[in-house]
């Protein structure tokens, strides 16, 4: 009986471990927390992490240049 009990908190533990809440086919949130919506503002700015498009040459957020 306490080697089942042992068996499943173990089991438990590596599937909290490893998987988290489960991942759906419609789910398109990747694994850092970033969204891809198709229109091309999936470019997070790396000062202020505001969405930005892939064309935009500064940060319509806080202003920063990229490149």
């Amino acid at each position: 009986m306490l080697e089942m009990a042992l068996a499943t908190f173990l089991v438990t533990i590596a599937l909290v471990a490893i998987g988290g809440r489960p991942r759906t086919a419609g789910d398109t949130h990747s694994a850092f927390g970033f969204g891809f919506s198709g229109d091309g503002s999936d470019l997070p700015c790396p000062w202020c992490r505001a969405q930005t498009r892939e064309t935009d040459d500064h940060c319509p957020n806080c202003g920063q240049k990229f490149g």
